[in-house]
């Protein structure tokens, strides 16, 4: 761990090992540390905020699933935790293909497009806004909200742009207040916002809880657990598929390679999410002065651990730097976290991911990126981005003719 002087001032964390060892240690390391926004609003910002805040502020402030420490973090995951089994994500498939392939019928054959807003941005949306059974007309809107609700996550904003993210951020909850009052009048159905709201500990689960535990999630939580989707079911998606396109475009073998390999289609996205990891860092803090490894950490330090460095490390991932999807290790990566935090929307992540790939690979003999040297990223340090990827994609010809 090395001391980072910047702001109030961090702890990071590199090592896989020691990152392993963080995240395990919830008593030591607590979730409950804040945020990773790096605005500092100005007293005329913070008026404008102050002014259009609601009698009962903004709805969703209080601690879940990334932010609490077991046993209440244990409560959240097990209320959350029906709705995304493997089985609850496979649901789902046929409807990303068919997004998939909508969203390739609208590209020319060897002319340019920007696979970041023409799929990586739009697949994943759609996919969770199907997923919380958001109406097809509010799409749009959905993303805007989902741009807010990210907007200062590991980067910094001006004093307009902060204010306007809040304007989105009220909206959102409206939006998701009337949705959670619209399924709580319905019956329990498939859809990720109707588990959430009909969600109940049965009485084995209240037990293992100690018996007092609140039997069903404030409205106030699901609020909280869908702002936090929205930044797992899309931007880390959309991430993790530019930089996948990327890392293919360098070693265009793979392309030709996964066609009709399914098995080899899943390693592919194993390795671009050990490259990528779009999440790269996460955030704990000290809830004691602990001696780790040597280093002195006080009571109240911030620790950053580091994921996409940990998937980095030399010692576990040989050469990291080379795009390989037969490591034979690629278990060990820890693009969704481990232990109590792992991602609990992985398996849909992994679908999405996976699905897309056959699609593309399907439709396109290969593909180039006319600017994949000069690549522009976004500023934020925890959900890197690429902000466009123009590609010239080249379609496989179809039976009975070109396409």
């Amino acid at each position: 761990a090395v001391w980072v002087d910047v702001g109030r001032g961090f702890w990071l964390v590199t090592a896989h090992e020691r990152v392993r060892e963080v995240v395990a240690d919830t008593e030591t390391f607590s979730s409950q540390s804040g945020g990773l926004g790096l605005t500092n609003p100005s007293p005329v910002a913070q008026a404008r905020i102050a002014a259009l805040t609601p009698p009962g502020g903004l709805r969703g402030q209080v601690p879940t699933l990334l932010t609490l420490d077991p046993p209440a973090h244990s409560r959240n995951r097990k209320l959350i935790a029906r709705a995304f089994t493997p089985r609850a994500a496979r649901r789902y498939e046929e409807r990303i293909r068919t997004i998939c392939r909508e969203l390739i019928a609208g590209w020319t054959d060897g002319g340019t497009v920007d696979f970041v807003t023409s799929f990586a941005i739009p697949l994943p949306v759609r996919v969770i806004a199907a997923g919380l059974d958001v109406p097809d007309d509010r799409v749009a809107d959905f993303k805007r909200w989902s741009d807010a609700a990210v907007s200062d996550i590991g980067a910094g904003l001006d004093d307009d742009a902060f204010v306007t993210a809040f304007e989105h951020k009220l909206e959102l909850a409206e939006f998701i207040q009337a949705e959670i009052e619209r399924k709580r009048g319905e019956g329990l159905a498939d859809d990720i916002m109707s588990q959430l709201v009909h969600a109940r500990l049965d009485a084995e689960e209240q037990a293992e809880l100690g018996g007092e535990a609140e039997p069903m999630l404030s409205d106030d939580e699901i609020q909280s657990i869908v702002r936090q989707l929205l930044v797992a079911g899309n931007e880390t998606t959309t991430n993790l598929l530019s930089q996948l396109m990327v890392a293919l475009a360098h070693d265009c073998g793979w392309w030709q390679r996964m066609s009709g390999d399914g098995e080899l289609v899943g390693r592919v996205v194993e390795e671009g999410l050990r490259m990528s990891t779009p999440s790269a860092v996460n955030q704990r803090a000290c809830t004691r002065d602990v001696d780790f490894h040597g280093v002195q950490m006080a009571a109240g330090d911030t620790v950053m651990v580091g994921y996409l460095a940990a998937d980095h490390d030399p010692s576990v991932f040989p050469d990291p730097q080379r795009f390989d999807p037969d490591r034979e290790n690629l278990g060990e990566l820890l693009s969704f976290g481990r232990g109590v935090h792992f991602c609990p929307g992985a398996s849909l992540a992994r679908l999405e991911a996976r699905v897309a790939l056959e699609e593309l690979v399907a439709a396109l003999d290969g593909f180039e990126l006319p600017c994949v040297g000069e690549l522009e990223w976004n500023s934020s340090f925890q959900l890197r981005a690429i902000r466009e990827l123009p590609m010239v994609p080249r379609f496989r010809p179809r039976s009975g003719g070109a396409r």
